[in-house]
């Protein structure tokens, strides 16, 4: 449907008649379902790698499943800072201002660019004493870092990834992002699959093969994109020169007051996770690996709430655009709305997991495959939480600018909460782990009612183009 008759139907609607409109949900749809898949297969990789690498080994899934969570810092740090361009880009495109849209995505893929470049030379030098401080087995030691060693170069190629696709997502052309990140995927399938076990004619690398992979599959998704930006004539398709207007014309001090705190955010966040994952291997190496286990998927889940977010931010950040906070109000009635079911549904999901995830790590020891078992119900019934926090807080709050009040929330809840209790129960009283995964997941429901007030207060809502 149109914009425009999209547009109209949210005016004349409340939240709740609005959630059923045609319209809206298939304004919805088009963006959400393409950046959803996007994100299952940019998650898939994780979900493979563990997969192949636990054939090898306690050793090496616990090992493998710790030197991505230090990945993870660094791609929650980039995607943070272009989902913050995103906003700008998103509002820019609302007011019909093309030039200054470009622009947008130019200082955006600059700065993103820039957190990759320096995060990469400091995990490249210091890989080992990163991975020594969550474990003192020093053959899990070796073995993280080597995998960080040969996957950390992806780093740049995934910010430029992650630029484009935000920009792309802003025009209403997420799919294109979609299908590069398929044909990466199949690609990393194919050589994750030969480096690890040698297949193919390929030697045998294990863990470090599990990396190259990812490293390789990358950079093709990374090639294809800006390919098709440049050679199509997209609109984002920018010049170094509108870089040098974007930093001019002050652009890029409003990228950095909303991407600065998103990025800051996510990289918080992100230190936090590493930090359960620290606390959670000084417990023991079987529970390490079985945080490693239930993390592809909980990142599965996840990915979902990735397209409901980014739909929902790209929605209310055109319509703040347009300057119609009532119309922006109503939006987000229903948005809320449609996150409570598919988040209900999905926790359902992950509840089911319980009958097949053996069929999943069929080399895993009994013992720590029924302590999975275990915290795979946990994470269903939390579940629920987190996807609703990922609309409110990625979707509704950051397309309002509103980044300083997420990043706050964010600090009190993991740092102040969680992170203290995780350690008085996995080290002090030694609870058994699903215990403990509860007790990290308490973050998430502190969250949900803090940030659920804020956004019923509407004070979230901010135009940033003026």
């Amino acid at each position: 449907m149109p914009e425009t008759e999209v547009a109209a139907a949210i005016s004349d609607k409340s939240g709740l008649r609005l959630a059923r409109n045609r319209g809206f949900i298939s304004a919805l749809v088009m963006t959400a379902v393409p950046v959803t898949l996007q994100a299952l297969m940019s998650t898939s990789r994780t979900m493979v790698d563990t997969v192949l690498v636990a054939r090898l080994g306690t050793d090496e899934i616990a090992a493998i499943g710790y030197g991505s969570r230090i990945v993870f810092v660094v791609m929650l740090a980039t995607m943070g800072m272009a989902d913050g361009g995103a906003v700008l880009i998103a509002q820019f495109r609302g007011s019909g201002d093309a030039a200054r849209t470009r622009r947008a995505m130019a200082v955006t893929a600059s700065l993103t660019v820039s957190i990759a470049l320096a995060a990469f030379v400091v995990c490249l030098i210091w890989a080992e004493p990163m991975v020594a401080v969550a474990t003192h087995d020093p053959r899990v030691i070796d073995l993280g870092s080597q995998y960080v060693k040969a996957v950390i170069g992806m780093l740049v190629p995934f910010a430029i990834i992650s630029s484009l696709a935000a920009g792309l997502r802003c025009t209403g052309q997420a799919r294109v992002a979609a299908v590069c990140a398929f044909v990466g995927v199949v690609l990393h399938l194919a050589l994750a699959y030969g480096l690890v076990f040698g297949h193919w004619g390929l030697p045998a690398y294990g863990v470090r093969g599990a990396g190259w992979a990812t490293l390789g599959s990358t950079c093709v998704e990374a090639l294809l994109l800006t390919s098709y930006v440049y050679m199509t004539g997209n609109g984002m398709a920018f010049r170094p020169r509108d870089c040098g207007d974007g930093f001019k014309d002050g652009i890029a001090s409003r990228i950095r007051r909303v991407g600065v705190p998103v990025s800051l955010s996510s990289t918080s966040w992100a230190l936090g996770i590493l930090t359960y994952s620290i606390l959670v291997g000084r417990a023991g190496t079987t529970e390490l690996a079985v945080l490693s286990m239930i993390n592809p998927l909980e990142s599965f889940a996840i990915a979902v709430f990735i397209g409901v977010s980014t739909a929902a931010g790209v929605m209310v950040g055109s319509s703040l655009g347009e300057r119609n906070p009532k119309r922006t109000w109503r939006l987000s009635k229903a948005l809320l709305l449609w996150s409570a079911g598919i988040a209900l549904v999905t926790g359902f999901v992950l509840l089911s997991a319980y009958f097949w995830l053996p069929a999943l790590y069929g080399g895993v020891g009994r013992t720590t495959l029924g302590v999975a078992r275990q915290t795979v119900l946990v994470l269903g019934g939390v579940f629920v939480f987190r996807a609703m926090n990922i609309t409110i807080q990625n979707g509704l709050l950051r397309a309002g600018g509103d980044t300083l009040f997420v990043l706050r929330v964010d600090i009190f809840t993991q740092w102040i909460i969680a992170v203290p209790l995780t350690a008085l129960v996995a080290l002090l009283w030694q609870a058994p782990f699903p215990l403990v995964f509860l007790v990290i997941n308490a973050e998430e429901i502190a969250r949900f009612f803090i940030s659920g007030a804020r956004v019923f207060s509407r004070r979230w809502m901010q135009i940033l183009i003026d």
